[in-house]
């Protein structure tokens, strides 16, 4: 071996820590097998040193001192021996049809008529016109406080911005009462709306067609109507009005006045249906459809005036969600669909959109305007964003900031909606999937400036949230169909 490799090979035995005997005895090794590393060698070396100890010892010549007794058989533990019937025992189930026994006959027009309120009705042409008394769960008398609360005027909406702190101030005197809760609605509750007069009274249509409203109180009331017989996708009051649209292809208004519930538009014949509504006056009435058109309607024709855009063309717009027109500028309004996209519109052309956001990757369910200045946008997708958007000039949607939060509702649950304060554009309510449950009060930039808890009453989702436009109350609504009113606390 060249002396370089040898003396690098003694530095690494040094290395090992091994004293001088050690040191010549593994190098004596080394020599005898120079493939070997020297952790090797020095391995050899012990095993070696080891060998030589035990026969010093004469360990191999010893003998046991003691011999092992005989090991005691192990008892057997206590058994019960298996049961043995004193007769064949028969297969519990057996083939009526290898029997030869011919098949229960059931009365299925009896089954049919024991069904659940709970199922879809078909969907089939209802009168144009539908009497309050034939579609209302309780009697006109037990019900007047609701009548009376449409007819009253709607109250002036000031025009008072508030800063965070009075924002925060005003939610924090908000609670809940047992008076405050009622179920509304047979199921799911799939839109939410408040009436704007002094008394406080809200509606909210479900899954199933039917269509609630309720006022709060220690003599709270509720009625529930059946104008409907499929999902009710918008519903909104204007005065003594309530406008709803659904997925049974036609769109109603209730008149308290009147006390029914006529059909102003239907689209059966061409198997269309609507979700969103929105209804900037009591002569005009604009529904988002399924074919991705918003169509406009003529109360007093009780016809389609204008669609947008003029052609259908789902491949481009996609199925439209949701609607909501510019309060300060009604000409100008909103849709959102599943196919990720964000559409300002004006009514003046119906042949293109003013813009067009395609900042969501997944489906839309909601953008709307702020109520105070009419340039904010707050939009929920169900890629799990917020997107917070400006209509600068009335020609561009521009994306303001981004905010991270869950809203993958699922199957069971109605999709999240963002609704403004009224007086700030700013901050704006929205569910929550967090537990425990509660309703997030955020600001532009995604920061949540109030979590509204309350573990005794509230324990499910509250998909739809909404706030009174003059009134400092809150409105959630959650998939049982239950309606729950956050009030001022009382002194």
């Amino acid at each position: 071996m060249p002396k370089g490799k040898e003396l690098k090979f003694e530095d690494d035995v040094r290395a090992l820590d091994v004293n001088e005997t050690s040191f010549e005895a593994i190098i004596e090794i080394h020599h005898e097998q120079p493939s070997l590393t020297p952790y090797e060698c020095k391995r050899l070396y012990n095993i070696r040193k080891n060998e030589e100890k035990l026969k010093s010892l004469n360990l191999q010549d010893a003998k046991p001192v003691f011999t092992p007794s005989n090991p005691k058989p192990l008892k057997r533990k206590n058994w019960t021996p298996k049961f043995k019937p004193s007769t064949p025992l028969e297969p519990s189930r057996k083939s009526a049809r290898i029997a030869g026994i011919d098949p229960v006959q059931y009365n299925t027009e009896k089954i049919a008529d024991t069904k659940t309120d709970y199922i879809y009705r078909e969907r089939q042409p209802k009168v144009k016109k539908l009497k309050y008394e034939d579609i209302a769960d309780i009697k006109s008398d037990s019900s007047a406080p609701i009548i009376e609360s449409m007819k009253n005027s709607a109250q002036p909406i000031e025009d008072v911005s508030m800063s965070q702190s009075q924002v925060v101030e005003k939610l924090k005197t908000l609670s809940l009462e047992e008076s405050h809760i009622s179920k509304i609605c047979q199921g799911r509750i799939s839109s939410l709306t408040v009436h704007s007069g002094e008394k406080l009274l809200i509606a909210g249509g479900s899954k199933f067609g039917d269509v609630g409203m309720f006022i709060p109180g220690e003599k709270k009331t509720t009625v529930r109507l059946e104008p409907h017989s499929n999902i009710v996708g918008g519903c909104q009051f204007l005065d003594s009005k309530l406008f709803t649209s659904s997925y049974d292809a036609s769109v109603r208004m209730f008149d308290a006045e009147t006390l029914q519930f006529d059909e102003i538009y239907s689209g059966m014949e061409t198997e269309t249906f609507f979700r969103s509504i929105s209804v900037s006056n009591v002569n005009e009435v604009m529904v988002a459809s399924n074919d991705g058109q918003v169509i406009k309607i003529d109360v007093r024709e009780n016809k389609k005036i204008a669609a947008y855009p003029e052609k259908i063309n789902i491949g481009k717009y996609g199925s439209l969600w949701g609607l909501n027109q510019n309060k300060l500028d009604p000409n100008y309004f909103l849709s959102t669909s599943n196919s990720a996209m964000i559409a300002a519109w004006d009514q003046r052309n119906t042949r293109d959109p003013v813009d067009i956001n395609s900042s969501h990757e997944k489906s839309v369910s909601s953008a709307k305007f702020d109520p105070v200045h009419g340039k904010r946008i707050v939009s929920v997708g169900y890629d799990d964003k917020v997107y917070i958007l400006e209509f600068t000039d009335k020609s561009k949607l521009k994306q303001i900031s981004k905010i991270k939060h869950y809203n993958n509702t699922g199957r069971w649950l109605t999709k999240f909606q963002a609704n403004w304060h009224p007086h700030s554009d700013e901050y704006f309510v929205i569910g929550s999937m967090d537990r425990p449950r509660c309703i997030e009060i955020l600001n532009t930039k995604g920061n949540v400036i109030k979590s509204i808890k309350d573990q005794d009453w509230i324990n499910s989702v509250q998909s739809l949230n909404e706030f009174h436009p003059v009134q400092n109350v809150l409105i959630s609504a959650n998939a049982s169909g239950y309606c729950s009113v956050f009030k001022n606390r009382k002194k």
